[in-house]
């Protein structure tokens, strides 16, 4: 496989605390913690940054624990300490930038 383009560029402090972050999130949930109690393990200042991190964070373990493991959502939700609603609401949003991430890249590939 070949290296992306990218790799090799300097990250910035924000990528790294970002990147950070979410592993931060992702370990602490695989160790018991709720998804909040997980959350208040990472010292992120800005606001703005630090519900992207959470945002994300959410996503990539319902892709992890629910996509890829299989997880029926409802245990999801107990597992993680929060509403059906919120892990619905962050599902119905990755599904939706998967495919709009989709169509932009048939779009680029096509020329259109």
């Amino acid at each position: 496989m070949t290296e992306a383009w990218y790799s090799g560029l300097p990250e910035s402090e924000e990528d790294k605390l970002y990147g950070e972050s979410v592993k931060r999130i992702q370990s602490a949930v695989s160790q018991g913690m709720s998804f909040e109690s997980a959350a208040g393990l990472i010292d992120v200042k800005d606001e703005t940054l630090r519900a992207q991190i959470l945002d994300d964070a959410l996503k990539v373990l319902i892709a992890q624990m629910h996509f890829k493991e299989g997880m029926p959502l409802e245990r999801l939700a107990k597992k993680l300490g929060l509403s059906m609603k919120r892990i619905e609401e962050a599902k119905e949003a990755m599904l939706r930038e998967v495919s709009e991430a989709a169509v932009e890249q048939f779009r680029k590939e096509a020329g259109i």
